[in-house]
């Protein structure tokens, strides 16, 4: 009899292993954000890192090129993945500028001020990622794009709207340091099929 229970245990403290063991296996599409991040170096603008179920190539292709032209002080790249309507604001209402070339030379001042003379980014990694436009930064910024349009609500013309966490991990060129920066807020959007980024 003793050795039928000891049996019977056994089996039920396998049975029990196999179910917790079960418990634990998630598909990849039930993982959260940053589960499978991809890192890469060389085929975008500034070396990225994301997790690919969430971000796609265009859309971290805008991102980096959106970065990169703010750290090369590039105004043509700039103007090709920055959300015109947020340029035109910045530029004619904020600062007064001239020009898009005159905003995006204040915004690499600007970040050589924040991190370094001669810097550039070793890594951008994409912490965070939502797609909750009721979320603070995203409501505020949808809420004076609509503002600031003329052409009817903004929010009524876009296809998609993320908000992405950046840590920007970055190199000086005139000596040798790195330094890190973190929650960096970046607004994608996607309007009339293309993606634009603003700050």
């Amino acid at each position: 009899m003793k050795k039928l229970i000891c049996l019977i245990l056994s089996c039920l403290m396998l049975t029990g292993c196999n179910a917790a063991k079960q418990q634990v296996n998630y598909t990849e599409e039930e993982l959260p954000y940053g589960s499978t991040m991809k890192s890469d170096k060389n085929s975008y603008s500034v070396p990225m890192t994301w997790d690919r179920r969430f971000i796609d190539d265009e859309q971290i292709k805008t991102v980096s090129d959106y970065i990169a032209a703010i750290q090369n002080n590039d105004p043509e790249l700039y103007e090709s993945v920055a959300l015109p309507l947020y340029t035109e604001y910045q530029v004619q209402k904020v600062y007064g500028y001239q020009n898009t070339a005159e905003l995006v030379s204040a915004l690499h001042e600007g970040l050589l001020g924040q991190l370094a003379d001669d810097f550039k980014f070793d890594m951008v990694l994409v912490d965070e990622f939502s797609l909750d436009r009721n979320a603070g930064g995203m409501q505020a910024m949808l809420k004076l794009l609509d503002d600031i349009s003329e052409d009817g609500k903004f929010s009524d013309t876009i296809q998609g709207a993320w908000t992405l966490t950046l840590e920007w991990e970055f190199s000086y060129n005139n000596e040798e340091g790195h330094g890190r920066a973190e929650n960096q807020y970046l607004y994608l959007f996607r309007k009339d099929d293309k993606y634009y980024c603003c700050m």
